[in-house]
């Protein structure tokens, strides 16, 4: 799978990565920025490099536009690396090491984007006196479950 061929169909590229064309294309200079700070000081797994370093192409991921639409598809969807992989034409321990590779340089991303969510809890509520009004977007479901065990399996 490449984003070239996913760009031009738009609807399918928001189902896979929860982005419009031009949320991507706004994301991606600064997703190649953090990519060419850490493949210029790293290998693939995760060494320290000892010389300069040419992108591959031959690789499965060849463009940088291929690893976002990887790494973004793969957190949207959530599917088994096996079949992630075979969408990408990655064995499973291939798909499993860019994932670990790849959604630390997309959370670098994010936080020099400022666009991580809050995790201090005193932060959040530091920021939240400053709006009148705010919406929090999540539920709670209660589920009723038979009291017998038996029956709960």
């Amino acid at each position: 799978m490449q984003y070239e061929k996913i760009k031009k169909n738009a609807p399918q590229l928001l189902s896979m990565t929860g982005m419009t064309t031009d949320e991507f294309s706004a994301l991606l200079p600064a997703f190649k920025a953090e990519w060419d700070e850490y493949y210029s000081r790293f290998t693939l797994k995760k060494q320290l490099r000892s010389r300069q370093s040419y992108g591959r192409k031959t690789s499965n991921l060849p463009k940088i536009e291929d690893k976002l639409l990887f790494i973004l598809s793969y957190l949207k969807n959530n599917p088994l690396q096996e079949y992630h992989g075979a969408m990408f034409d990655l064995t499973q321990p291939q798909c499993n090491d860019w994932i670990h590779l790849l959604i630390e340089i997309l959370r670098k991303t994010l936080k020099s984007l400022c666009e991580l969510p809050e995790r201090n809890a005193y932060r959040a509520q530091h920021i939240l006196r400053q709006y009148d009004n705010v919406l929090l977007d999540g539920t709670e479901r209660p589920i009723q479950r038979p009291q017998d065990s038996d029956r709960q399996k």
